[in-house]
This record gives C-alpha cells, structure tokens and sequence, in this order.
C-alpha cells in the first residue's frame, strides 16, 4: 500500500517525520507538492499535472494553503472513486487555517476567547486601539506558527503599522484585532482521536511568542482534567479529529482559546514528551481513512 500525502507546503518539517514513520510502519510514501496546482480535462477526464493515484492507494491532504477549494474538490472526487482519503474534515471546511470562522464557532459554543474585532477599515482600529487597550495584538487571519503576528504596544506603532499596510496595499479585513492576554503558560494541547498530549511553550528573550517554529523551548505540561474537557470542547466545535489547541492560562488563572489549528505540528510535542506522535498521528489517519 502506498501513503500519498497533498501539500502546498512541501517544505515542512513535518514531512520527513511522516516519510520516515510511513516507511517503519510498513508502507510506501508518496508526496505531491500542489502548490503550482495545474490540472487538464480531456476527454471528460481530469488529470492533475504530475500526480498519479491508485485504487489501493491512501490518501492524505495534509497543510494545504493555496488551491485550496480545487485541490478539495480533486480530493472528493478520489473519494468518491473508492479511493481512502484521511481529511481530517478539510472537504468540509474547505479550509486549513480560518481563525475568523473558528473564532465564532468557539464564541458561539461558549469557548472562552480574547475579546476580539474583525475590521474593514484601517480607520476603525485607533477607537478599537482605545477598547483594548496597550499592548494588545493584531495577527492575520489566514497564517499559522506564529507568522503574521504584531504585538501593538503604543498608539504610534500602531499608526506606523496602519502606515506601511496601507502603502503596500494590504486590505484592513486581513488582520484580527485581540486582547493581549499577560499569561502565566502558553499550552499546544495535541488531540489525536481520544489520545491527549500538552507540551508547556516557553518563548525565547525578547519574543512574545511562544510557538516552537520560532525558537521557542518546550516542555511535557500536566493538563488538568478540566483544561482537557475545554481543549476537548474547543476541537469539537470546530469539528476536527486531529487538532493542535492554543490555550493560555492567564496571571489571574483564566483560560483562553488563542487558536485550534488543523494542520498541528508534531516536532515540538515529540521533543517535550519524548513520544512517537508522528507515529501515533498516522496509524490514526489510516484507520480512518474512507
């Protein structure tokens, strides 16, 4: 049996993991980078420009970020054909990272969440500035690991940031506006199916965040029964089976949701508890592949 992994983001580091893991577990890799996804019709047939799938083959989506509603409906098709697919949900969301959408699906499911704001105009965001108050943080909305992150901590940084997005071009809809939360932990609670791992996140100096990707350390953390229930409740609202939850336990011991990602990297939380994830991460995905 081959193992066919869909990426627009070949680069990862994840991706050897995977490779390595396949292999010990018995099966043939096969890793198709769609980030230039070019496909042809003919002859009512569809054929994706360099990828060939098998009828015994399965397959795995895994950080797709460009393409994305071409590449799902190529996957659904392979689905539909008979072919195993393990998605992870992504053909129902059709997205890997949308904070905005999960944003309300986690508030509206009584998730705690920062106080947060969605804007259309650059304009709007120094009477925001004045609700949240200094520091608070602007991120995008369609980035992950950490990238696309500002902490705001004065009126002209924020004028200056609102200054060079304005120059290059770059829509005020691109970015949420949020709370800054002064914690006492920064928590990746990895869910995979009924299995539960949290690793601490301690930022390198001078840096604000915390995320591995970026320097920082980690550590295995004991989650209390209660903060896996919230993690638990979080992933669920966003319907996913496999999820990486960003939790912050605040200086004053209240909880926050920051993120549930989709596509969770597996490198830190191997490094905190000295665990197999990666191997735990596939024989999932392939026991629940349809």
């Amino acid at each position: 049996m081959r193992v066919v992994i869909f990426t627009t983001s070949a680069e990862m580091g994840e991706n050897g993991r995977i490779a390595e893991e396949i292999k010990n577990l018995g099966y043939e890799s096969v890793f198709y980078d769609l980030s230039e996804f070019e496909y042809s019709i003919v002859d009512g047939k569809v054929n994706v420009e360099g990828v060939e799938v098998r009828s015994d083959d399965v397959v795995i989506p895994r950080a797709i970020f460009s393409s994305l509603h071409a590449i799902c409906t190529f996957t659904l098709s392979l689905r539909k054909e008979g072919i195993k697919v393990f998605d992870n949900n992504l053909l129902v969301h059709k997205y890997s990272i949308n904070k905005l959408s999960d944003f309300i699906k986690l508030a509206k499911a009584n998730i705690p969440v920062p106080e947060s704001y969605h804007l259309h105009s650059y304009e709007k965001f120094e009477s925001i500035a004045g609700k949240l108050g200094f520091p608070f943080i602007i991120k995008l909305t369609r980035t992950g690991k950490g990238s696309g992150i500002y902490k705001i901590d004065n009126l002209n940084e924020l004028k200056e940031f609102i200054e060079i997005r304005e120059n290059e071009g770059i829509e005020a809809k691109r970015y949420l506006l949020q709370k800054f939360v002064d914690y006492k932990y920064d928590l990746r609670v990895l869910i995979i199916g009924e299995k539960i791992f949290c690793m601490q996140r301690i930022p390198k100096e001078n840096e604000f965040r915390a995320n591995f990707s970026l320097g920082g350390s980690v550590e295995v953390f004991d989650l209390s029964k209660d903060d896996e229930g919230l993690a638990r409740r979080a992933m669920e609202a966003v319907n996913l089976e496999i999820a990486g939850v960003d939790l912050l336990i605040g200086k004053d011991d209240r909880r926050f949701i920051l993120e549930v990602n989709h596509t969770p990297g597996m490198l830190g939380m191997e490094k905190a508890t000295g665990l197999n994830i990666t191997k735990i991460y596939l024989e999932y995905a392939l026991s629940h592949a349809r």
